[in-house]
């Protein structure tokens, strides 16, 4: 079933700022961090930073092109490496590497639409793994239930309360000393009870 159905249409980011608009794809990318690939983390920590800083137009003199790039390849090679052994899993953390990428990408964007086109598809990349897994049999729904169903509806859940929640947080997220963090506290990457394939 396609993720057309139940992704967020350019229409419902209206609330959000071109700083709002940044800080909800890196939300995108906070919320699939567990998948992150082994050994990723410094860049996905620099790429964090950017993107958030970005959103306030903080100079950087990382160089978003190579960074970009190392990030795309990390997931690659995760998802290589696993090819026979955890597929699956090996496809999660290449779509994770992907997302903030497309989170990088948006800095570049002066035009709203193309902004909010950029910031969709890193939801819709984001919306990607709990598919990945239910498609793969590693979530577990009620008999009767399809898991597929139950798993985009909670990340797309998840990711329509951060619109909202982002629009409300940008002043504070701006003044915040560690802007990341005050991103990743503004509300829950996970309304409710955090899902058990999240932890898994």
């Amino acid at each position: 079933m396609s993720l057309r159905i139940w992704a967020i249409k350019i229409g419902e980011l209206k609330p959000l700022s071109r700083a709002g608009l940044l800080l909800f794809g890196a939300r995108c990318a906070l919320r699939v961090e567990p998948w992150l690939p082994p050994a990723a983390a410094p860049l996905w920590s620099r790429g964090l930073n950017h993107v958030v800083n970005s959103a306030f137009s903080v100079t950087d003199s990382e160089p978003i092109a190579k960074l970009r790039r190392d990030l795309s390849d990390r997931g690659a090679m995760a998802c290589n490496e696993l090819a026979t052994t955890n597929e699956p899993l090996g496809r999660c953390m290449n779509y994770t590497t992907q997302i903030l990428a497309s989170a990088l990408d948006a800095i570049a964007l002066d035009d709203a639409s193309a902004l909010k086109k950029e910031v969709i598809q890193a939801a819709k990349l984001s919306a990607s793994i709990p598919a990945i897994l239910a498609h793969a049999g590693r979530i577990e729904v009620p008999s009767g239930s399809s898991a597929v169903d139950v798993a985009c509806v909670t990340v797309w859940d998840a990711i329509r309360a951060d619109i909202a929640a982002v629009a409300n947080a940008v002043p504070a997220i701006e003044r915040a000393e560690d802007r990341v963090l005050a991103l990743t506290k503004c509300a829950p990457l996970w309304p409710g009870e955090v899902p058990a394939w999240v932890t898994q």
